[in-house]
């Protein structure tokens, strides 16, 4: 996945991306509002041991208090420090929990040793601190005291008393608003690539071209209301403006005339891998697209199962193609003129029993050689290839299969299964015709879709 699919991905997907932060962060401050606050306060001694008069001496002092920081920062946890301040202080704790609350530490190459007291409340804080401050010169001077008795070799200095904390140490609640929110748009931007690694439908014009190595002749967009006509929602109004769905339905006619400069296809299938991807409906509109640049077009219902076109159309479904492949009619009795000039309709008649051993015989394909000589285009429409056999053998039969893929319904897999049934009838794929399965994002029209509908808006201001 490329940078530039990355960012589809995380934009198609912003909802999930967005609440994962929401949660991320809500989680993080709920856990400050559930932690108690903890504070800090600390005691700074200075550590001095016995030396002589010569530098010699003195150095030795130095590097013997030095030695002398580590031993006495032990010295604060142990038991015995931890009764006597607690006799010093009173602190309702047992050794072991102030023991556990005291953690010392030496300053490297120093005689500094820092004491620090964590509690839940402040003042107890400061008075153990400060009760340390007592008690571990103290318990230092009986330590080094020689049992021959003299001064004590090394002494304790409180050089910087405990103060009262005011700013709790924890819970640091900015801290952790900011990594749960960080955490949760991590996670929300993995779950959103995994849901599309893990997602099978087909979202993309690259995704199409890669399975079937064939291109994308159609983008057709999510048809909007003022695309429609009233009275006929599945024909686009080609003659009331420009709209983005007729601009794309123009592209498709002028990529299929170029599919073959010498020999462009004359005659070919519209389907599709499984039902309900919008094959009829596209069928239609290519045909009205053929016909709008003055080509005579005749449009074949094939599809001998379920039927749409007619009813698309609003034309009478009596007589048909059934009728001719049965020897019960003649072609030119049954063809039927629709109410767009050079648009002409082979309804599907009545439903046989048999629509496979019909598409599939000699008589279908004397029908269909007459259609050629007679019409610029023959546009088929036929069932979807994954259910039932029609739509690869009327494709072998002609110049070729056109592909209609819903985006975010049809899976990788049917599409996958389509391309193999039609190269295993040896029928040969023209392309591929991408619908949009939802409204395009706002601001993500074309330019020339966008100077359309400028024009179309000012004609109509100026015809006003």
């Amino acid at each position: 996945m490329d940078l530039r699919n990355l960012i589809v991905v995380l934009r198609a997907r912003w909802l999930m991306i967005v609440a994962a932060t929401l949660i991320g962060g809500l989680l993080g401050l709920g856990l400050s509002l559930l932690t108690t606050p903890t504070y800090v306060s600390s005691v700074q001694f200075y550590v001095t041991s016995l030396g002589g008069d010569s530098a010699a001496a003195a150095y030795q002092g130095s590097l013997a208090s030095q030695q002398r920081v580590q031993s006495y920062a032990r010295l604060v946890g142990s038991a015995e420090v931890a009764r006597q301040v607690i006799d010093e202080t009173g602190a309702d704790l047992s050794p072991s929990e102030l023991a556990s609350q005291v953690e010392a530490s030496g300053e490297n190459d120093t005689v500094l040793l820092n004491v620090s007291v964590t509690d839940t409340i402040p003042e107890r804080a400061q008075e153990i601190a400060s009760g340390i401050g007592v008690v571990l010169p103290s318990i230092v001077s009986q330590l080094e005291t020689p049992d021959m008795g003299g001064p004590p070799q090394a002494k304790l200095t409180v050089v910087q008393p405990p103060g009262l904390p005011t700013d709790p140490i924890a819970p640091k609640t900015e801290q952790n608003l900011a990594i749960g929110i960080l955490f949760g748009l991590l996670l929300g931007a993995g779950g959103a690539v995994l849901a599309n690694v893990l997602d099978r439908r087909v979202k993309s014009r690259e995704q199409i071209e890669l399975i079937a190595e064939s291109s994308v002749i159609g983008d057709i967009p999510f048809r909007a209301k003022q695309d429609r006509k009233e009275g006929f929602e599945h024909e686009i109004d080609f003659q009331g403006g420009h709209s983005p769905t007729a601009e794309a339905f123009r592209r498709l006619r002028t990529n299929l005339q170029f599919l073959q400069v010498d020999k462009p296809p004359k005659m070919f299938v519209i389907t599709s891998s499984v039902s309900e991807e919008g094959k009829s409906e596209t069928a239609v509109n290519l045909g009205l697209a053929l016909a709008e640049a003055g080509s005579r077009v005749l449009l074949v219902e094939a599809d001998m199962r379920r039927p749409r076109v007619v009813n698309y159309m609003l034309l009478p479904d009596a007589v048909g193609l059934t009728n001719v492949l049965t020897g019960q009619a003649g072609f030119e009795d049954v063809v039927q003129q629709t109410r767009h000039d050079g648009l002409e309709l082979l309804a599907c008649g009545p439903l046989p029993p048999n629509p496979s051993e019909l598409l599939a015989s000699e008589t279908c394909s004397r029908l269909l050689e007459q259609l050629r000589e007679k019409y610029d285009y023959v546009i088929i429409d036929s069932p979807p290839l994954l259910p039932v056999t029609d739509g690869a053998l009327l494709a072998r039969k002609t110049d070729g299969a056109v592909l209609v893929v819903r985006a975010s319904r049809t899976t990788t897999d049917q599409f996958q299964q389509a391309v193999t049934n039609l190269r295993t009838a040896d029928a040969r794929l023209l392309g591929s015709i991408m619908i949009a399965n939802r409204p395009a994002r706002k601001g993500a029209a074309g330019y020339y879709d966008t100077y359309y509908y400028s024009s179309a808006k000012a004609v109509a201001a100026n015809d006003g």
